[in-house]
């Protein structure tokens, strides 16, 4: 029989042999003509790969600029070696480019076919990819990404309905710790089973990576329909959490896209499939989520400022700036410091934009790029300071502090820096931070607090009168003093509760010996008000808004 075979497969044109054997495998074929420069790629590498047609006439300059740019100069020294005659035989790991022009990993491998002269005529081969992720799961029992990606590519043309749900087991990794990997195998399992009995013929199901999976429904665009079958998975997994006599307790939150967004291009599809699960477990656990334009343009918006903070910091602090606030004697409204803020540009192309701070500093805190951030805005603050000193010699600077740059950033180190460089006393510098910022009392938290105190460096609780704010704290606390809220302050001033509420907590504070700031002063009368209940410093509009060093230090300088 074999010989029958061969004798077709020799009637047979080279295309056709190549895609009968391309179609009985994985591998991508190929056969480069070394001598022509030419190179005959199977179908399937066509449909995976940046190539426009499956012969290259030019390899040299068309096929190399398919190889991911770091790989290229590897592939050309090899290549090199086999025109000379040094290699017969082709096999390396280096990466393509696909449609999406992400970079795949491969093994390039292949046979040198010497001419009747013995130089090197043919590289015949195939190209298997490497960094490919499982196209099944066994300890789910389900098909992986792979094949998921490869269902919705098949469908792609026929995609106008439908909707992905994508899947996470919230804690997973608390099962897996406390229970151990087998058990949390187990899990994993049953979940995917207990999905499977809620799903319909046409609906599909696999498993992606760790405890992740996504649901495919080509049928149904109700984002209702969606809704009533993650309450039937969730009355489902309740059951086996109930079988299993709650020896693991669990749930699961889900984010819902259109199906059409596979359409949009792997890249942006992957993007919105991380978003739409990042906002349900964002909910808390058991969250539900359905996909929002408005939410993934602010999404996207929150990763652009991120970008930028980084840009910025990698670039010697390009785009922030520290504008500088007065703050002044109670009784007799000379300017006696002022209170440095952050403040933050990005510029592309199109325009240059102001960022708010309470847009950027959450972000610099969750990213951790509040350390590097809030070292320079210590050192042009200090540095200032110094300055003002030349015409206001007891000037003092206030500057803000976060919580993530005490457990991780030794700040206390970079003010006795900042100190020492600028030749400035101690109490010069006044940390300010939000009650909310140490109501853990964290030991380190403490340390950095007792540091403050041993070198004389004022410490003030920012932000008095919001929902934190407790008199037991001051008193632990024990700061120079403490600020009055804006939003309590414009309160005061407007309603006669809020007034009489503020008027009374003035007497005692400073009945622990603390004094007291009163921020968000916008009108002469309510600093009129200020100065019968006896309050010590006044910060707002009605003195100076925020502004630059230079603008700051001509205003004030003769105060």
């Amino acid at each position: 029989m074999s010989e029958n075979i061969f004798k077709v497969f020799g009637k047979l044109p080279k295309e056709t042999l190549l895609e009968i054997i391309a179609k009985c495998m994985d591998d991508y074929l190929y056969v480069y003509d070394l001598q022509n420069n030419t190179i005959e790629f199977s179908e399937s590498a066509v449909n995976r790969f940046k190539i426009s047609d499956n012969v290259m006439n030019n390899f040299t300059n068309d096929v190399l600029q398919l190889v991911y740019e770091e790989d290229r100069k590897m592939l050309q020294e090899h290549l090199a070696a086999i025109y000379e005659g040094k290699e017969k035989v082709h096999n390396l790991h280096y990466r393509w480019l696909d449609k999406e022009d992400m970079p795949v990993w491969i093994n390039c491998r292949g046979i040198v076919i010497d001419d009747s002269q013995g130089n090197a005529q043919y590289l015949v081969g195939c190209m298997k990819e490497t960094g490919n992720q499982r196209r099944a799961d066994n300890v789910t029992g389900l098909l992986g990404g792979p094949e998921f990606n490869a269902y919705m590519r098949s469908q792609k043309t026929h995609l106008s309905k439908g909707f992905l749900m994508h899947i996470g087991i919230d804690d997973f990794g608390a099962i897996n710790s406390s229970r151990g990997a087998a058990y949390g195998n187990y899990i994993l399992k049953s979940v995917a089973d207990c999905m499977k009995e809620c799903l319909s013929d046409k609906q599909r199901i696999y498993h992606l990576v760790a405890d992740q999976y996504v649901i495919v429904d080509l049928e149904h665009s109700s984002k209702d329909y969606a809704a009533e079958l993650k309450k039937k998975i969730d009355d489902r997994l309740y059951k086996f959490i109930v079988s299993e006599n709650y020896e693991a307790v669990f749930s699961i939150s889900v984010g819902v896209v259109d199906a059409v967004t596979f359409c949009e291009g792997y890249e942006e599809c992957r993007k919105k499939f991380a978003f739409v699960l990042k906002k349900a477990k964002k909910m808390g656990k058991n969250g539900f989520y359905i996909f929002d334009d408005n939410d993934y343009e602010s999404f996207l918006r929150t990763g652009k400022i991120v970008a930028a903070l980084r840009n910025s910091v990698v670039n010697g602090f390009n785009g922030f700036e520290v504008y500088y606030q007065p703050i002044v004697d109670c009784s007799s409204e000379r300017v006696i410091g002022a209170e440095a803020l952050m403040r933050f540009s990005m510029t592309s192309e199109e325009d240059t934009e102001t960022v708010s701070p309470v847009d950027f500093i959450p972000l610099l805190e969750e990213t951790g790029l509040i350390i590097p951030a809030g070292r320079y805005i210590l050192d042009e603050a200090a540095k200032t300071c110094c300055e003002m000193q030349q015409y206001i010699p007891d000037f003092k600077m206030n500057i803000n502090v976060s919580y993530v740059q005490i457990m991780h950033g030794n700040v206390e180190r970079d003010i006795l820096d900042v100190i020492k460089k600028y030749d400035l006393q101690p109490d010069s510098i006044c940390i300010e931070m939000t009650e909310s910022g140490f109501m853990d009392m964290t030991p380190v938290f403490c340390k950095f607090r007792k540091a403050l105190d041993e070198n004389h460096i004022c410490f003030v609780i920012d932000d008095f009168g919001t929902g934190y704010s407790n008199f037991h704290c001051i008193r632990d606390m024990n700061p120079s003093y403490v600020k009055m809220d804006r939003d309590f302050t414009a309160k005061a001033m407007n309603d006669a509760r809020d007034y009489e509420l503020y008027k009374n907590i003035i007497p005692m504070v400073h009945s622990i010996n603390v004094r007291i700031c009163a921020e968000g002063i916008e009108k002469k009368e309510w600093s009129l008000k200020m100065k019968e209940m006896q309050v010590d410093y006044l910060q707002g509009y009605y003195y100076g808004r925020p502004c630059e060093k230079e603008q700051f230090i001509q205003r004030y300088k003769c105060s």
